[in-house]
């Protein structure tokens, strides 16, 4: 990692390591909004005719990165990537990348405690089938996300994410397997449109009843250690890198390089797999790091 910050503030690394999570205002103009939003209109509107949705129904689907050059273009957005790699470091790759959108509900599917078991939404922190290892039931920082919120979500119950403040620290789970939130550490993330979360996943959370006059539309994108395999894809096409750089081939799993010779040369340690001891110009996100923090 670059010996010192590249952009994050003391009190944004405290609030990532004490609460868990983050904001940032305005991480996105409001014309990079509007572009987002008419691209997740598109999309929505042809999903919903293929699967058929009602129009209360939520909505989300997986690897965006691979559906549409903007959603791609966010995986190293300026403001945001240095913020990435101040908590991550910069030996990362996506693990995954979702459109979510959340159309007003019905009353009558509204009608459970917030992240109930048998809510449409219950609580829960992110992670594989079987979980990450624990210790002593807390889970070692695995992975982050950014999420992008493209429409206002400033008002109570219209969909926004809730997070348990500090729960990435503790044991999540009582002895019945129910996870443990305190309500005074619910925190409701009302934000305005173009505002990012910066937020650890390990965060138990769940999602308000969306009873706005608005869907709720938000982008997440997941990054992990590249010696981890990501969710969302093994790799990706050819024709989704075919015009990336070098750090965004980084992130969408490839070597920097774009080399297909994914076991290294080294004959002491060979077969050896470059996610496991990359060299240098397999990840530019180090030079660029270093670079900048210099």
């Amino acid at each position: 990692m670059p010996g010192k910050p590249l952009q994050i503030t003391p009190e944004q690394q405290r609030q990532f390591d004490e609460d868990g999570f983050f904001l940032v205002e305005d991480a996105l103009t409001p014309a990079e909004v509007e572009e987002l939003i008419e691209v997740v209109d598109e999309l929505y509107a042809k999903y919903r005719k293929e699967r058929n949705l009602e129009p209360h129904e939520a909505f989300q689907i997986r690897n965006i990165v691979a559906i549409h050059p903007r959603f791609r273009a966010l995986i190293d957005h300026p403001k945001i990537l240095p913020l990435v790699v101040d908590v991550l470091g910069f030996n990362i790759q996506i693990r995954t990348s979702h459109m979510d959108v959340r159309p007003p509900m019905r009353q009558e599917d509204a009608q459970k405690d917030l992240g109930a078991r048998d809510s449409f939404f219950p609580w829960h922190s992110d992670g594989p089938n079987f979980g990450w290892p624990s210790v002593n039931g807390v889970i070692p920082y695995m992975e982050m996300k950014i999420g992008y919120y493209l429409t206002d979500l400033t008002q109570h119950n219209s969909g926004a994410i809730c997070v348990v403040r500090g729960s990435h620290r503790r044991s999540q789970k009582d002895a019945a397997g129910n996870y443990i939130v305190d309500p005074a550490d619910i925190v409701e993330v009302n934000v305005r449109p173009g505002t990012a979360l910066v937020w650890r996943t390990a965060l138990i959370h769940a999602v308000t009843p969306n009873l706005a006059g608005h869907p709720r539309k938000c982008l997440y994108y997941g990054y992990n250690h590249r010696w981890i395999r990501p969710s969302d894809y093994d790799h990706q096409d050819a024709s989704v890198l075919a015009d990336c750089t070098p750090i965004q081939l980084q992130l969408l799993g490839e070597l920097g390089t774009g080399s297909t010779l994914y076991s290294g040369e080294d004959p002491l340690v060979h077969p050896v797999s470059r996610y496991w001891r990359p060299r240098d110009e397999d990840i530019p996100l180090k030079a660029w790091a270093e670079e900048r923090a210099a």
